[in-house]
């Protein structure tokens, strides 16, 4: 036997600025589940040192007692219910919508690149194909576009994506890639897809891939 529940709760999100110049193309980068935007700003670091790149690194919504001294942060709930998971991203959708939003008044960029690392590379994939208007650009990091949440791709159709994996990243299959890429190829997109010596892990190899991407 079950019951529903309910709760709502108002949490303040961070975002952290690594560089913003006004004029500049932007990335909003998503950290992976249970990290920190400075942790992952460390990953990012070689693919900040050339310039002409704008950076935000906005922390995930929710927060998430990684160990018992450690606070992290998430995207979404899974549970692996897939409409439970789609409602959940949603709203982590509005929030990034807003932060775009924020960004193209104060920054004015060219283009908006959305990458996510794991988790959010999920969140990344559904929300830059489903809102072509503000973000032009894609990097999925160790994770997958979720191709099946997205009702039109053919309207995504402008959105250059860049897919990147880890040779030795044991999570993700040749097959699950191919279950968020093919559909992308299929309705046009231009997909870039490139693999790294790594496992579960964005390198600075893949960083410095992601800034010339975004470029």
């Amino acid at each position: 036997m079950g019951a529903d529940f309910s709760t709502f709760v108002t949490l303040r999100s961070r975002v952290r600025v690594p560089r913003a110049e006004r004029g500049q193309p932007l990335v909003i980068a998503l950290h992976g589940w249970g990290m920190t935007p400075r942790r992952f700003e460390g990953w990012l670091r070689s693919g900040m040192e050339p310039p002409g790149v704008s950076w935000w690194i906005p922390r995930g919504i929710l927060p998430c007692e990684v160990s018992s001294r450690k606070i992290g942060y998430s995207w979404y709930v899974f549970d692996g219910d897939q409409i439970a998971l789609r409602a959940s991203m949603d709203e982590a959708r509005a929030y990034l919508v807003r932060l775009a939003e924020a960004a193209r008044r104060r920054l004015a960029p060219p283009a908006i690149t959305l990458l996510g690392f794991s988790q959010g590379g999920y969140l990344a994939s559904y929300v830059a194909l489903t809102r072509p208007d503000l973000f032009q650009r894609l990097v999925c990091c160790c994770g997958r576009p979720k191709a099946e949440f997205v009702d039109d791709l053919d309207a995504a159709r402008g959105v250059r994506v860049l897919v990147q994996t880890g040779a030795q990243d044991v999570s993700l299959k040749p097959e699950l890639i191919a279950r968020g890429v093919d559909p992308l190829k299929q309705a046009g997109l231009a997909v870039v897809e490139r693999s790294y010596d790594g496992d579960h892990r964005m390198t600075k190899e893949m960083a410095r891939d992601a800034a010339t991407f975004a470029a």
